[in-house]
């Protein structure tokens, strides 16, 4: 099982009227949309089973981590050296 963290404490993060928050696994970070698939409840307040499941702080369904970061609204962040040019 691969290292994960769950930025519950982090600020908000919006993109596109979408409310994210960051996910740290195997050493890259994610932004993941900070809403259930199943109910709509706040993801990131939820916690890591032994299963590196997400479960949700509303109703408890767990979510494997895995399958979260291979959403379509998922984004990988990556590093761009200051006043580079972004590579997209």
């Amino acid at each position: 099982m691969s290292e994960t963290w769950i930025g519950r404490d982090l600020p908000p993060i919006w993109r596109d009227g979408v409310e994210y928050f960051v996910v740290s696994r195997g050493g890259e970070l994610f932004l993941v949309p900070n809403i259930c698939p199943h109910r709509g409840g706040p993801l990131k307040f939820g916690y890591l089973n032994e299963r590196d499941e997400l479960v949700c702080p509303m109703h408890g369904n767990a979510f494997p981590i895995e399958a979260l970061l291979s959403g379509p609204q998922v984004r990988r962040l990556r590093e761009t050296p200051a006043g580079a040019p972004d590579a997209a």
